[in-house]
């Protein structure tokens, strides 16, 4: 349901023509996404949560904490609206951001304030991680079909990020780390008769004539 609701958003921001989104996502905004996605099990690109600036959408207010923007409507008198969803926890941010963060942060009072800064670290190391994909494509352009050599010439671990990295690209989560790691371990071991395959619900990863495809189904 979330990820469906953040899909409907986006497209909305898609059609609409203006230049910037201000958005007001804010410290423990950032806090709950971490917590999220690594408790889903997302790697570094995961981690580093929400962007400041990514495309159009802006968020400024990501170094702020919900209490220091709480108090300052207050005190200009602002008014705002509360969306009755917000208090369902069956929505897993909202058991995050009820159930979860309060106990953590009365023990480690400014758990929100690290978290955000610690997503913006891997952030940092998201894009350490692209410019090695960028390297290891040498003269290769970042679109599929992929020669299958590419992979071979690469240990196993530069080869998931720089397939990591093609999938990001192309605006398409990667298979959960498992998958993943078997279809690359097929990658670098099969034989050039063997041609494997990832059939996922939004895309389609295959080896065909010795050339890596793709396929959004979307």
């Amino acid at each position: 349901m979330e990820a469906a609701a953040r899909r409907v958003r986006h497209q909305a921001f898609d059609a609409h023509p203006a230049d910037f989104f201000l958005l007001a996502h804010h410290a423990d905004d950032q806090a709950e996404t971490v917590l999220h996605n690594l408790l889903r099990g997302a790697g570094v690109r995961g981690a580093a949560a929400m962007p400041e600036v990514r495309g159009r959408l802006m968020r400024p207010l990501l170094g702020l904490g919900r209490a220091t923007l709480l108090a300052y409507a207050k005190h200009h008198r602002l008014t705002w609206i509360d969306d009755e969803s917000n208090a369902d926890t069956r929505y897993t941010r909202n058991f995050l951001r009820r159930e979860i963060l309060p106990p953590i942060i009365s023990r480690f009072p400014r758990a929100s304030e690290h978290l955000a800064a610690a997503a913006g670290r891997f952030g940092e190391a998201d894009s350490l991680l692209d410019d090695l994909a960028r390297l290891d494509l040498g003269d290769s352009p970042a679109e599929f079909p992929l020669p299958r050599k590419l992979f071979s010439a690469m240990p196993a671990p530069r080869a998931r990020n720089l397939l990591r990295a093609m999938l990001k690209w192309h605006h398409t989560q990667p298979p959960d780390e498992a998958r993943l790691a078997e279809f690359v371990r097929q990658l670098l071991t099969a034989g050039s008769d063997r041609n494997p395959r990832i059939d996922l619900e939004r895309y389609s990863l295959w080896c065909e004539a010795g050339r890596l495809h793709f396929r959004n189904l979307h």
